[in-house]
């Protein structure tokens, strides 16, 4: 499999950039800048950037059926909003977690949506499912900072990054329910020194991408979890990955430019958005349907 070499297509810099998601109805990328309040867009015809939502951490999003964007927010917040319009609630908080915030998040083929939900300071996260009348459910507890998400080709196994446990787990779902069974390891990385899982993806080979934090790249790992390929980056903070345009032959990766401490080192390109063509195809993420009826604009 040949991989041309990452180009940068946009140097905002992100402070943390994240959620890269194709858009097949305007031939476009969006993707969060959670720290700077917006949600972005990329043109890859023009090269032009715009932003499309902005005043709140939006911390991820997913399409509806609509088109119009899903946001996931602070205090376990989600809104909605059509892009350049204003955002309106449709869950004030999660019971329980409201100081509490939503992290990654992916919908599945029935248009739910799985969030990972991390909390304030420290402890462990959590699964929950958002369902399209806009019900929330606890899926699964004790997640080491849930982060980035992926369902299989028929939407029965969930890939879950656990950023701070440093592994890739890996649950049943049922798609009937929206139930989660049968947690394990899927990926463990905490013997080594190459960063801490955070964006994953699906190919439509069935081979999982991992964005590694802290690891200046992404790796591909084959359906048993072996890694196949290794992608570098000037960031050394790498956010997200996610496949666009037309034949969903191109990966877009998103970086950040956060010093967590003082003098941290994040590289000479850390927050850019880059891209790379691996030699294989993305497969198309899930639309979420949640209802979104009589949500006041938040100020």
């Amino acid at each position: 499999m040949a991989i041309e070499e990452a180009a940068i297509v946009a140097r905002n810099p992100d402070i943390v950039g994240e959620n890269p998601l194709w858009n097949p109805d305007d031939q476009r990328l969006y993707w969060t800048d959670n720290r700077s309040l917006r949600v972005h867009c990329l043109d890859p015809a023009t090269g032009a950037v715009e932003t499309v939502v902005e005043g709140h951490p939006f911390y991820a999003f997913t399409l509806q059926t609509d088109g119009s964007l899903l946001l996931f927010m602070d205090r376990t917040r989600v809104g909605a909003a059509q892009t350049g319009g204003s955002v309106g609630l449709v869950i004030d908080g999660l019971p329980g977690e409201g100081e509490a915030r939503f992290n990654d998040v992916v919908a599945d083929r029935s248009g739910r949506v799985v969030a990972g939900v991390i909390p304030p300071e420290g402890g462990t996260g959590s699964l929950y499912s958002v369902g399209t009348d806009g019900s929330a459910a606890l899926l699964a507890g004790g997640i080491e900072m849930p982060n980035g998400m992926a369902f299989s080709s028929d939407d029965r196994l969930l890939y879950v990054a656990e950023t701070r446990g440093r592994r890739i787990a890996l649950f049943d779902y049922d798609l009937d329910s929206g139930t989660v069974s049968n947690r394990r390891v899927f990926i463990d990385l905490s013997g080594g020194e190459g960063g801490s899982p955070d964006g994953i993806t699906l190919d439509a080979d069935g081979c999982l991408w991992v964005a590694l934090s802290g690891g200046w790249s992404v790796v591909r790992y084959d359906p048993s979890g072996v890694e196949m390929t290794r992608v570098e980056f000037p960031a050394r903070k790498i956010t997200s990955i996610g496949f666009g345009d037309g034949d969903l032959s191109t990966a877009y990766v998103t970086s950040s430019s956060r010093q967590s401490v003082p003098g941290e080192e994040i590289g000479p390109e850390g927050g850019a958005l880059f891209a790379f063509r691996p030699g294989v195809a993305g497969v198309l993420d899930h639309r979420s349907s949640v209802s979104v009826e009589g949500g006041l604009p938040i100020r």
